[in-house]
């Protein structure tokens, strides 16, 4: 099952990247690829995702606040993001619109993972639309190869739903928040 899964995701990797028009199309045709890329691509990852919540019972629920100080780690072994750390301020959180700082959490170093961000007073954000961190289907905290498995499940999935969707990215990007949600937080000290 997991070589499947693997197969599909090269090819939607193909996909995304043989999906570029040339500078010699015109700009109705460079349109029409990219919306049909995008969006189909996006689509077939939805439809190949189980149920989210299998992913959320093998991840640790985060603290619902943090210290304002944004320590490089919480209770039970949360660690700073690198790509969104609150030290790196405003440099950082692309991704997460809205977010101060983001930790990751993973029982293993391959697998399902959590990410949860925090706003600028450490108070869990739950909102997709407004900066909150994900569960992913493979963490980015093992070695390259691991992250390359991150890459593939987590991040080109996003991008195709989220960011080069050229309309109705609302709706494609809200079909990779049903699949890849922020999670819900547990109130209990976060050091």
């Amino acid at each position: 099952m997991r070589s499947i899964t693997y197969t599909l995701l090269v090819l939607l990797v193909v996909t995304i990247i043989n999906g570029f028009p040339s500078a010699d199309d015109n700009m109705e045709s460079y349109k029409d690829v990219m919306l049909n890329r995008d969006v189909g691509s996006c689509l077939a990852w939805y439809a190949l995702q189980g149920n989210p919540q299998k992913l959320l019972d093998e991840t640790l629920p985060p603290p619902c606040n943090c210290p304002a100080s944004f320590p490089p780690t919480l209770i039970d072994g949360w660690t700073t993001d690198p790509e969104c750390d609150a030290a790196k301020q405003p440099n950082t959180c692309d991704l997460h619109k809205g977010a101060y700082g983001c930790y990751r959490y993973a029982f293993k170093s391959t697998g399902p993972g959590a990410q949860a961000c925090y706003d600028k007073n450490g108070k869990f954000i739950s909102d997709p639309w407004k900066g909150a961190g994900t569960v992913d289907a493979e963490t980015p905290l093992g070695d390259i190869i691991q992250q390359g498995e991150h890459f593939l499940c987590d991040v080109v999935p996003y991008y195709s739903c989220c960011k080069l969707t050229l309309f109705g990215q609302r709706f494609t990007c809200g079909l990779y928040y049903e699949k890849r949600p922020p999670g819900q937080c547990v109130d209990k000290p976060a050091i």
